[in-house]
């Protein structure tokens, strides 16, 4: 069977935007060992954890060429193996229909995309406080399962091929964010907590222009650096009838908007504590994008598209050139308001070994109140460890594994080298619990 060029297309532009923020302390562990990160790396995990007393006294990471503080990762609904045995060069380009339907069989629903792109330009903790600016760009993409499989296997009699799931937001922004973290005495808290803190984080949020692109509306000459870009109030189907029976239907209504400027301020909240009963206990609750608005004010436009095949029979298709009726226009409109998704994680840490070894059991369960732009509803349940020993602390091993999310298990492991004033951290993480 011939390949299907656009669907191939669209996956090689995608998989070169693609990109996850990733800190690969957390993320050898899987991401279940947020409690015990410490100094820069509790900024943007949870920020109480500056005001316990295992924190840092202070810490820095300074972006500069030619090695920035960059996160970069290819992150998407297909395994590496499914990419080189049908995408790759080297790959067969010849799909049966076992072929595509293994491939169809990889999205869980829908093909979806969550992107993150991260540089840190500058980050530093000094005891309890601490401070950040970076970039970010991140990138929400879905397109339903039955959409590509009228791409790849054609249509199929009677079957409604419906792409009202389909969406896409785009959003790049630069974030100035201010942190704090404090003890906190309570007699109620003394009962169960040995120490116990509270942290949030303040930030400003300001866009970062895009890509430079062509207008969205057919016959323009005006280019567009969109901050923000979101595809919306999508009514889009596809239907096909008999020969004799029936008829094909095409039907599309869709808006697109954009912003080339905005900016607004978000905040996290952050608490952690270890237990009185047993102190190599350590827990913590983190709402991240708590409160986040942003106001987009500059060269905001909407673009609608609305198109129609309506009663047309298999048999007119031959020879027929004009059987499209469409309809599109742009309006400017005024400002408007988006927001960040709110995210909330729950950690525990369990210190197993606490003599010459130390070996750290760490779980954390992540929920999401959206399902937008690197964010879902389905809970994310992570368990793993962290290990050294204290004849060689320079050297650490993490592991960990992930059920649930949109990938809905994976596995990662990792290592840190880190000595009296750098680390060196790499992890690796496997969207399948093996292989």
């Amino acid at each position: 069977m011939m390949k299907g060029y656009i669907f191939f297309f669209t996956l090689i532009i995608i998989l070169k935007l693609s990109a996850a923020e990733n800190n690969p302390k957390i993320m050898g562990a899987s991401w279940s060992n947020g409690s015990i990160l410490a100094g820069i790396d509790a900024i943007n995990n949870n920020p109480s954890n500056l005001g316990l007393s295992d924190n840092v006294n202070a810490s820095m990471t300074l972006a500069f060429l030619p090695f920035p503080n960059f996160s970069l990762m290819a992150e998407n609904s297909f395994s590496v193996s499914v990419y080189n045995d049908y995408f790759s060069e080297g790959g067969d380009n010849s799909w049966s229909t076992a072929d595509i339907n293994r491939i169809l069989d990889q999205l869980n629903g829908k093909w979806r995309l969550q992107n993150r792109v991260s540089m840190d330009l500058i980050s530093l903790t000094q005891n309890n406080r601490g401070w950040s600016f970076g970039v970010n760009s991140i990138q929400n993409i879905s397109i339903p399962e039955d959409f590509l499989e009228f791409i790849l296997k054609g249509s199929e009699l009677g079957k409604v091929y419906d792409a009202e799931e389909l969406d896409a937001e785009v959003l790049n922004f630069y974030s100035f964010g201010m942190s704090y973290a404090a003890p906190v005495k309570q007699t109620w808290l003394d009962r169960y907590f040995k120490e116990f803190s509270i942290g949030g984080t303040l930030r400003f949020i300001h866009s970062a222009s895009g890509v430079e692109m062509d207008d969205l509306e057919e016959g323009s000459d005006t280019k567009l650096r969109p901050a923000y870009l979101k595809l919306k109030n999508i009514d889009s189907y596809i239907s096909t009838g008999s020969v004799t029976e029936g008829s094909t239907v095409v039907k599309g209504e869709f808006e697109i908007l954009v912003s080339e400027a905005g900016m607004g301020f978000g905040s996290d909240l952050g608490f952690s504590g270890v237990l009185s009963h047993n102190g190599n206990m350590k827990i913590g609750l983190t709402f991240n994008n708590l409160y986040s608005v942003i106001n987009w004010y500059k060269s905001n436009r909407i673009y609608k598209y609305q198109y129609i095949m309506d009663g047309i029979l298999i048999s007119d298709l031959e020879g027929n050139d004009s059987l499209f009726t469409e309809n599109e226009n742009s309006e400017n409109i005024g400002n408007f308001y988006t927001s960040l998704p709110v995210e909330m994680k729950l950690d525990y840490v369990w210190k197993l070994f606490p003599k010459n070894q130390n070996f750290f059991w760490t779980s954390s369960y992540i929920q999401g109140f959206s399902d937008r732009l690197y964010s879902t509803y389905i809970p994310r349940f992570s368990t793993g460890f962290e290990w050294f020993h204290n004849s060689a602390s320079w050297f650490r091993l993490r592991s960990g594994i992930t059920l649930g999310g949109q990938s809905f298990y994976s596995s990662a492991a990792g290592m840190s080298l880190q000595f009296a004033h750098y680390s060196m951290d790499l992890a690796v993480e496997n969207k399948y619990l093996y292989g």
